[in-house]
């Protein structure tokens, strides 16, 4: 006879959800405001060089700061030269030449002096505070803020992490979301409770909802047990029934198993199931930090796919492609929002790498994205920048994405201020495409 304990460690909550709060189980969000909108924001952790991913081309002390790692201007007899997005100042990494198909289209924009204006040169405290929405220690992030500000409809995915099994600072607070790493481990499965293909009948979540359907008392402990239990059965139920009949669609290409992959093609598969998925936080890690051997030494130096951070680079630009090819029916209904901690010093270092700096280029695509190169720096004199080492700000990240949500989501101007606490707020028409 299996005894409770023997169950309890036999039930293999088959699940790369990272459940905060009560391990092994998945905890959720409620509502989606009206509209079916969807914002997903993807952090590049580790501080992203915002001028190799969008080098400044038409400054001569840009190449004068990195004479080892500066990517040269645009040409087309030479695959390791920026590619000319059709702006006289900046270029793009050619490792990046994926999202070309979405510039070109018109529905991508890129931010190249973007901080967290009050934020400093820590991975841990910008990573933070980014995700709080300002420069405190709060426990809500701005995405659990919006959901506590803006009503809807209850649903057990109105929020999510995706691709990866602990929690986002941008999604963490008082309405708990699940973190999802793929389809086929977000499951609760014992088997002494299986029959079937797969467990094709699963009577562990069977005998779950009949127990979850006996009255309790109100208010008392086991009623918010039972309400979250089928909560969690419902979110889980919502994940599989998503990817029963998806397939991903983007002429060819498929998704990456990396983290961003993985996000990616969840997202896509919520979305096209008709799951009001309305916030998402993905993470984007390709070794961001280069303290060093920011290029490789071999003849393709900014193009060397035997080298991981151009590969990598390159990987994650597809599978943005991809999820753009993948939703194309609903990418008016879709942002992405692509951001992180700081960038690095305009100078090079020793090692052929860059440290910690301050501003870095944010890029977003979809939705009412207006196409082009948001408001910029203009010299890289070391006059002009911050100590004499940083990118200055053009763009506070607050008013990416507090705009984002005004014009995207339909949000009450009057709550940006709520949702990045303190902050006033600017608009620079960043996303005021019209169909």
């Amino acid at each position: 006879m299996t005894t409770r304990r023997e169950f309890l460690k036999s039930s293999a909550i088959i699940t790369a959800a990272s459940m905060a709060g009560v391990a092994g189980a998945p905890q959720f969000a409620f509502g989606q405001s009206a509209g079916g909108k969807t914002l997903i924001k993807v952090f590049m952790r580790g501080g992203a060089d915002g001028l190799h991913l969008f080098p400044a081309v038409g400054d001569p002390f840009y190449y004068q700061h990195r004479p080892n790692i500066a990517i040269e201007p645009p040409s087309d007899s030479d695959v390791n030269t920026a590619i000319d997005i059709g702006d006289n100042y900046r270029g793009m990494n050619p490792n990046l030449e994926p999202l070309m198909e979405i510039w070109d289209a018109g529905r991508m924009m890129v931010a190249p002096s973007t901080a967290l204006e009050s934020g400093n040169r820590s991975h841990f405290d910008n990573q933070r505070w980014i995700g709080n929405g300002a420069r405190n220690n709060l426990i809500d992030g701005y995405l659990n803020r919006y959901m506590q500000e803006v009503p809807g409809v209850n649903d057990p995915l109105r929020g999510a992490v995706l691709g990866k099994t602990n929690m986002s600072a941008e999604a963490s607070g008082n309405i708990p979301v699940p973190a999802i790493q793929t389809q086929s481990n977000f499951e609760l499965e014992n088997g002494n409770f299986c029959s079937g293909n797969g467990c094709a009948d699963n009577q562990l979540t069977e005998m779950m909802r009949e127990i979850s359907s006996h009255p309790v008392v109100d208010n008392s402990i086991e009623a918010t047990v039972r309400e979250n239990q089928v909560i969690m059965l419902d979110s889980i139920a919502q994940v599989q029934a998503s990817g029963m009949n998806y397939t991903t669609n983007a002429g060819g290409l498929e998704y990456s198993n990396s983290r961003l992959g993985r996000g990616l093609r969840l997202a896509a598969q919520l979305l096209k199931a008709g799951v009001p998925l309305e916030v998402a936080a993905i993470d984007w890690n390709i070794g961001w930090d280069t303290h060093a051997n920011q290029i490789p030494g071999s003849a393709n130096r900014f193009t060397d796919q035997n080298f991981n951070y151009h590969r990598r680079m390159r990987e994650g630009a597809t599978d943005f492609l991809t999820f753009y090819r993948d939703i194309a029916n609903i990418l008016d209904d879709v942002v992405v929002i692509v951001g992180t901690e700081f960038g690095r010093t305009v100078l090079e270092n020793g090692s052929r790498g860059t440290d910690h700096g301050h501003s870095s280029s944010w890029f977003a695509f979809g939705g009412p994205t207006a196409p082009g190169v948001a408001d910029d720096i203009t010299t890289l004199d070391r006059d002009q920048l911050r100590s004499s080492r940083f990118t200055p700000t053009r763009t506070e990240y607050q008013d990416i994405v507090g705009e984002i949500m005004i014009r995207h989501m339909n949000m009450d101007p009057n709550l940006v201020s709520t949702v990045f606490p303190g902050h006033t707020f600017t608009n620079h028409n960043l996303f005021s495409r019209t169909s």
